[in-house]
């Protein structure tokens, strides 16, 4: 049965409007894991906007469940992640000082020695995930580079406007699922994943964890965060349960 991550940059993202010091993601996260989140994540970014240092030390001490945190790899990310000592560390391609949404990570123009840097993390017992778009060579570098996980970014079938772009997206990402799991790794699906469309990625059956941001706290505004993250969840684990 899949589980449901929850993100909670959209919550750092509204206490970033007013700057003030709420609302917390501290707070939203133990109200999600009583929700039945199986996991909370976050994006670190190397400008600090949104989710905070401080952020990262409370959110260790108070998350219960797995607590990943998505970083650029860099030096400077990569050490402050050597202390926190998250459950997961995500790798993603980023830039400086950018609103661009992040994407996959290009092992073929790699800014560091993954493989290395992983080796480092797993000797501190923190899991080692790359956010990859939906290629099978980027299977093959998570692979080499020792990864425990691969997320797969979602957003060519979440983000598509026509039936056969949508399609074509869908089989992208369960060529790359199936991939995945045949190298060993565990399987992540993120970006741009909602209500209405997370059935079709729950029936591919190779998906074992979702993590889900956008959607769950705009639902939340009208009905709550309970209710958000157990709409979710029951629709993960509904349709897995059907399509087996």
């Amino acid at each position: 049965m899949a589980s449901l991550t929850i993100n909670l940059d959209q919550i750092a993202a509204l206490r970033q409007v007013r700057k003030l010091r709420e609302p917390d993601p501290a707070q939203a996260a133990v109200l999600a894991e009583l929700s039945g989140a199986d996991g909370i994540a976050v994006q670190f970014r190397r400008d600090r906007k949104y989710i905070r240092e401080r952020d990262l030390y409370i959110l260790r001490e108070v998350v219960k469940t797995r607590l990943i945190v998505e970083i650029a790899p860099t030096e400077e990310m990569i050490g402050r992640m050597q202390e926190v000592k998250p459950w997961m560390v995500t790798f993603v391609a980023d830039q400086p000082d950018s609103d661009t949404p992040v994407g996959g990570i290009d092992f073929n123009n790699a800014p560091i020695d993954f493989h290395d840097v992983v080796a480092q993390l797993k000797g501190l017992g923190v899991s080692t995930c790359f956010f990859i778009e939906a290629e099978p060579e980027a299977v093959k570098g998570a692979a080499r580079a020792g990864a425990d996980a691969v997320m797969i970014n979602t957003g060519t079938y979440t983000g598509a406007t026509a039936i056969d772009a949508a399609q074509e997206g869908l089989d992208a990402i369960d060529r790359v699922a199936q991939a995945a799991a045949r190298s060993h790794l565990a399987v992540m699906a993120g970006r741009g994943i909602s209500y209405r469309n997370a059935t079709s990625l729950v029936e591919l059956g190779f998906i074992e964890e979702f993590v889900v941001g956008h959607a769950v706290m705009s639902r939340a505004v009208l009905v709550g965060l309970d209710r958000a993250v157990r709409e979710m969840k029951d629709l993960v684990q509904t349709d897995i349960q059907q399509s087996t």
